[in-house]
């Protein structure tokens, strides 16, 4: 593992930050790819002026919702200012009361972005009526899955998200774990790469606008309680017998098939479709 990538004028640079702003590009170069241009939102086209605008509100939302969500969900098993541990997060927060602000350590929950990015999403669009609402989701959902596929590298280099004990051909030694453990961060940058790239090439063939978002909230959702199965750290949080991103999938895959059934039952709204019709403007 390799927390600080590099040093530059005796400034540790963290991996997890260097990869986690590599995957927001990544899923920016991926909507891009997705958005002609010249496209005008007027006409119920993917406009490149609106996608930009919603990808900054997106990545301001998801770092601080998954800032938070490690906070409210991962506050027992820190470790305070004296070394102990913390059981709960008044603990955390009266020992360390902005460990939610530095976004250079480690400790971001997935989950908790997803769900900063959707509300910020559901806000932008309801005070822009205009916009094709699930026709943007639908640019946006390739995008998410090829970010967070680079982002999970980066909890590997960091060493965190690790899993349980095992004697897999595969298995990884990580800083302060005993043993040898399921590598679980390369399992969901594998899931992710996986639906990123279904979703990419599903996108010119959708049969009705929202079908890519609604199936990444059931895909995504439905692996990721599989492969948390493996997880083995012990700040991921559980709740019973569910850790926390087992939990939150069940409304995660529950909102998918909401969406499928709705938004199937609607003809797709007039308006080219970017990759397909107008494959040479793309970049």
């Amino acid at each position: 593992m390799k927390p600080t990538l590099f040093e530059l004028f005796g400034f540790k640079v963290p991996s997890y930050s260097v990869l986690m702003v590599l995957g927001y590009l990544v899923a920016l170069a991926s909507i891009f790819y997705l958005t002609p241009k010249g496209g005008d939102d007027r006409k119920g086209e993917l406009s490149r002026a609106q996608v930009w605008d919603l990808y900054i509100v997106m990545v301001v939302s998801s770092i601080l919702g998954s800032k938070i969500g490690h906070v409210l969900f991962e506050a027992p098993g820190h470790r305070g200012k004296e070394g102990q541990i913390i059981h709960s997060l008044p603990e955390l927060l009266v020992d360390d009361p902005w460990h939610w602000a530095r976004l250079g350590e480690a400790g971001y929950v997935w989950y908790g972005g997803m769900i900063g990015a959707l509300l910020t999403a559901v806000f932008y669009f309801y005070r822009r009526p205009h916009l094709r609402a699930a026709l943007y989701s639908d640019a946006f959902a390739p995008a998410i899955m090829l970010g967070a596929c680079v982002g999970r590298l980066g909890c590997l280099m960091a060493g965190c998200c690790y899993g349980q004990p095992t004697d897999v051909p595969w298995a990884m030694s990580f800083p302060g774990v005993a043993g040898l453990v399921h590598p679980t961060q390369l399992y969901d940058s594998l899931v992710a790469l996986t639906l990123g790239l279904y979703l990419l090439f599903r996108f010119p063939k959708r049969r009705f606008d929202g079908e890519l978002i609604a199936s990444l909230l059931i895909g995504y959702g439905v692996l990721r309680g599989f492969t948390e199965s493996f997880r083995g750290d012990p700040e991921r949080g559980t709740f019973g017998p569910l850790s926390t991103s087992q939990l939150l999938s069940i409304p995660m895959v529950t909102s998918g098939v909401y969406l499928w059934v709705r938004l199937s039952k609607k003809p797709a709204a007039a308006g080219p479709t970017p990759v397909s019709e107008t494959p040479s403007q793309a970049t």
